[in-house]
């Protein structure tokens, strides 16, 4: 291992700094574009991963890191950059992996501004703690980065008594419930104000003690007391419902900046299928306005969209099972399709999809771009990306594309 001098040039995927040495590439954490930082790097292969030891110069994005142990922590690997350079990097990246991955070259469709966060700091209303040394945390750094509670490192964890990430009732809740010992525990995912759903082997009496802490707590499908979170109601009444054994958009100021695009992006669309519908937080503001079908294969997720919508007294049809398997055999005609697949994206959907437009809202742009240029080959050309920051400090964010035949 060497001590190398190395200019970093800018943001990669994952939430990495590029830098060069010797004409092989350096992806380092803890950089900012425009520093000059000291780093350890063996100097084998065509490329490695390292981080900065030692800041020689900043750059003009650099700004002092807000948390004390962001070294340790796998969750916020962006802090040292401001957020403005934060939201220059993501519309980059945005347009790089339309381009290299999808073959959409820039120019070819409108590449519409980056969203911003309401809030830069203390915005997750959901997180997942690890079991590490000491307690509860989150995952040491790995070569890319995730936000604060996901994914796994085989490196560890850092313990952390407070995440700058988390709003006050997320972060109340986790002081309440590491005070449990919880042996059997691997993971705890947090619901703000008061949902827990444990992960890993532990009693039903254990389950219930966390009771004195939260609302509700569900356990491998169990739930006790009240684990179902509901947001306040839309303009046309519906409110969204969470539970913290399914997923839910961690940001909740920014979840309406999500839903106006995806309505903005439908268009004058009247008859809907949704795909990927999880417990509706596309799907509701849709209903009264359009018809929609919507389709989820996770039971309880759909149960709490049914529960949302009957409460309102909004109709739409639900249907559970696999999303390509029901796209596959949809024979209605419908205007649109809106999809909102997990990270892997649904490159088995793109063959089966019949529809003059579809939107397609993603938490990962090279998988965007990867299921576009399937949609590319069946016709589709697209006319237009939305990228939003959900996800200040990491190195996630959504984009909202609009394909058209």
């Amino acid at each position: 291992m060497t001590l190398a001098k190395l200019s970093v040039e800018r943001l990669v995927h994952g939430g990495e700094a590029l830098a060069h040495h010797e004409g092989r590439v350096v992806f380092l954490r803890g950089a900012a574009p425009g520093d000059v930082v000291e780093a350890e790097i063996a100097g084998e292969g065509r490329f490695e991963r390292a981080r900065a030891l030692r800041v020689l110069q900043p750059g003009a994005a650099r700004v002092q890191p807000p948390c004390p142990i962001v070294d340790r922590c796998g969750g916020c690997p962006l802090q040292q950059v401001s957020y403005e350079a934060q939201l220059a990097a993501k519309q980059e990246l945005t347009a790089d992996a339309l381009e290299r991955i999808g073959g959409f070259p820039r120019g070819s469709y409108e590449l519409m501004p980056i969203v911003p966060s309401p809030q830069q700091l203390h915005y997750r209303r959901r997180a997942v703690l690890h079991r590490v040394p000491g307690g509860w945390g989150f995952d040491a750094p790995r070569g890319g980065a995730g936000s604060a509670g996901d994914g796994r490192s085989p490196q560890g964890g850092a313990l952390v008594a407070a995440c700058l990430l988390f709003e006050p009732e997320l972060q109340r809740l986790a002081d309440d419930v590491r005070r449990f010992k919880l042996t059997g525990a691997t993971d705890l995912a947090l619901l703000a104000p008061g949902a827990v759903d444990v992960r890993g082997e532990l009693s039903k009496k254990h389950a219930e003690e966390l009771l004195a802490v939260a609302r509700g707590v569900t356990l491998k499908g169990q739930t006790f007391g009240n684990p179902v979170v509901a947001d306040p109601p839309l303009p046309n009444g519906a409110r969204l419902r969470s539970r913290p054994d399914t997923f839910a958009q961690a940001n909740r100021a920014a979840v309406p900046l999500l839903q106006a695009a995806a309505l903005q992006a439908l268009g004058d669309a009247q008859r809907v299928l949704e795909l990927f519908c999880g417990s509706g937080t596309l799907t509701l503001p849709m209903l009264g306005q359009r018809a929609v079908t919507a389709v989820e294969n996770a039971g309880p997720s759909l149960s709490l969209l049914r529960r949302s919508a009957d409460e309102a007294g909004l109709p739409v049809r639900l249907v559970a099972g696999d999303a390509a398997e029901i796209a596959r055999g949809h024979r209605e005609k419908v205007d649109a399709v809106l999809l909102d697949p997990p990270r892997t994206g649904a490159a088995a959907v793109m063959p089966h999809l019949r529809a003059p437009r579809v939107v397609y809202v993603s938490c990962d742009a090279p998988t965007l771009a990867r299921d576009g240029r399937l949609l590319k080959a069946l016709g589709y050309q697209l006319r237009r990306a939305l990228p939003l920051d959900l996800f200040p400090q990491t190195a996630h964010y959504e984009v909202v594309a609009v394909f058209e035949q």
